[in-house]
């Protein structure tokens, strides 16, 4: 507590007092013990002490019933729970500014920065031990370093399960403990832009590796380990938040990933309000997988790659680039864009020989597909310019070999998978390569390709291509929006056991492909809305893979015990033959006289 400029330690403690006299007559109050009325049988006992500084930090020890305070001239001072001074501990260091508890292996810890001149900082380590140890004093020293670089000015801190975060001028700098040694430094671009004194930021941690950070009035949630922001939210009802105080759980620990987060908003307008706000958090899973896709660090991308050699060679020129390889001595050429594409652009119309000689021959490429050689080729803008040429200037009736090499090439624009698979529907060979290889196929399209095509090949390219490059959720939730009638069409296909469709033409990969596609049709749409022709058809088709599931156990079964059987009386065998060899029925031996 401060009032004009002094310092005061403040301890309210409950106990169970005689209720036999309640009067107020009975309350006594003076500068050190003051006792209020508050219920038939409970007191509130305040202890009040004058500070010989500001409080950094207060420690209750209920174990021991004592109270821990770390002031700001470098003095920890232990207390009872009636402002008792028992011990005080000098850090020998007069401008502490923080101080931060932690307990490991059910030890107490804290640890304490106090700046110095020349952006050094002096960190210490000290360890609370047993009181009743008969110690002169229950705090000890563990370690102490000065830390250069530290910045401690205009700077946020957080620590979480050994690590200490600094956030500095849009930098987030990551400390391991128990030596404060810099592990990591992460920028920020959300907060490198900001002005430090007109923008307020707020810094607190949440679960491993996860912390919250408030810029104004919008939140992040950000995943320090992936460097990733996992969530973001703007609150447009107040002009700014700030963190005062977080539940920090272990998410690897526990199911849960839920917890909460306290902060003061101030609302927008000429008189400005601030309240109290508590916000919900999901802090996530601490994996992969959730930050997949959510980066928050900018590259710069060039426009064009040049593989470099790895080691250095005198014969290096301008064109050539020589390195050995296992078959022997293999070059890769400087790609150059736009000259290729002047050589193509000035080619006539429908002239697939010319088109193609230029294209391979200018790009050094052997192969009508894309190969492990060709990674030099490496521009999205030089592929896209090829797509726009050869859509440009050939019919739909016939397409050079370039669009075959460009369909298998993995950095396939994403600009043009749109409406590929309808632009390529009339050339068999062309639809079914942009099935198996092209990348980033919209599933929409993909979906309403399988539930159209009565091709059994086609349909296992097409169905094996959604299992694997999408999830089941939004594979049911994309095929909510197909029509009705589609997807009966398509559950016909599988279950009427047609030449193309039966189970018989499928081998058992091929059908548990189908089967698992088919479930997720079920799930999307529902049985309810299938007729009852088409649910008998279904049945059947149900029940006949129940049937050739329960053959083929039966036929595994039946091969694993004749195979046991057959190996215990091959080697029962053995063993007799062994025995018989290993004990004759009598020996020869031969004496030298």
């Amino acid at each position: 507590m401060v009032n004009k400029g002094n310092y005061t330690l403040n301890v309210i403690t409950k106990a169970l007092e005689d209720t036999t006299d309640t009067s107020n007559d009975h309350l006594s109050e003076s500068d050190i013990d003051n006792k209020a009325y508050t219920g038939s049988d409970e007191f509130l006992s305040q202890y009040k002490i004058k500070a010989k500084a500001k409080v950094m930090s207060i420690k209750i020890d209920t174990k021991n019933s004592l109270v821990i305070a770390i002031l700001q001239n470098g003095l920890i001072e232990i207390f009872d729970f009636k402002l008792t001074l028992l011990h005080s501990f000098d850090i020998s260091y007069d401008n502490l500014k923080y101080a931060k508890w932690f307990t490991e292996n059910g030890t107490e810890y804290v640890f304490v920065l106090c700046p110095l001149q020349d952006d050094k900082v002096c960190y210490k380590l000290l360890e609370l031990t047993d009181c009743g140890s008969g110690e002169s004093s229950p705090i000890k020293e563990l370690s102490s370093t000065i830390i250069e670089g530290f910045s401690f000015e205009n700077s946020k801190l957080c620590y979480q399960f050994g690590k200490l975060y600094k956030l500095n001028q849009g930098k987030i700098y990551i400390y391991s403990l128990p030596h404060c040694q810099l592990q990591q430094v992460i920028e920020f671009p959300m907060v490198d832009k900001l002005s430090p004194g007109d923008d307020l930021i707020s810094f607190q941690p949440v679960s491993v590796n996860r912390v919250l950070l408030t810029v104004n009035n919008v939140i992040y949630l950000l995943d320090l380990l992936h460097c990733s922001t996992l969530s973001q939210r703007e609150l447009t009802h107040v002009k700014t938040f700030q963190l005062l105080k977080s539940a920090v759980i272990n998410s690897e620990n526990s199911h849960n990933s839920k917890t909460i987060a306290i902060g003061i908003s101030t609302k927008n307008g000429p008189n400005p309000t601030s309240s109290l706000e508590i916000i919900n958090i999901d802090v996530g899973t601490n994996t992969l997988k959730d930050s997949l896709g959510k980066s928050f660090q900018v590259g710069n991308n060039d426009s064009s790659v040049i593989l470099k050699p790895l080691f250095d060679d005198k014969d290096i020129n301008d064109k050539r680039v020589k390195c050995n390889d296992v078959s022997g001595d293999s070059s890769v050429p400087v790609l150059h864009c736009n000259e290729v594409i002047e050589k193509l652009s000035a080619l006539q119309d429908n002239d697939i020989t010319s088109f193609d000689d230029v294209f391979f021959k200018e790009l050094k490429i052997k192969e009508e597909h894309y190969t492990e050689k060709d990674r030099y080729i490496s521009d999205p803008g030089f592929l896209n310019k090829v797509l726009d040429l050869i859509f440009g200037k050939f019919s739909g009736n016939d397409y050079p070999k370039t669009l075959t090499f460009l369909l298998t090439h993995p950095l396939f624009p994403l600009s043009r998978t749109r409406n590929l698979l309808s632009l390529l529907r009339d050339q068999p060979r062309l639809f079914k390569q942009a099935i198996v290889t092209c990348p980033n196929l919209p599933l929409n399209e993909l979906l309403e390709e399988l539930f159209s095509i009565r091709n059994r090949e086609l349909l296992l390219d097409i169905s094996f291509r959604i299992l694997q490059d999408f999830t089941r959720d939004s594979i049911k939730q994309e095929m909510k929006k197909l029509s009705k009638l589609d997807v009966q069409n398509f559950i016909e296909f599988i279950t009427s056991g047609g030449e193309d469709s039966s189970p018989e033409c499928f081998n058992p990969s091929q059908s548990t492909q189908l089967f698992q596609l088919l479930s997720l049709v079920l799930d999307s749409i529902g049985l309810f809305s299938l007729e009852g022709a088409l649910l008998e058809n279904l049945t059947l088709y149900i029940d006949k893979q129940v049937e050739i599931a329960e053959r083929n156990t039966e036929l595994w079964n039946l091969i694993d015990t004749k195979g046991f059987q057959h190996g215990f009386a091959s080697s029962t065998s053995d063993n007799g033959t062994s025995q018989k060899r290993a004990l004759p029925t009598y020996t020869m031996e031969y004496l030298d006289i």
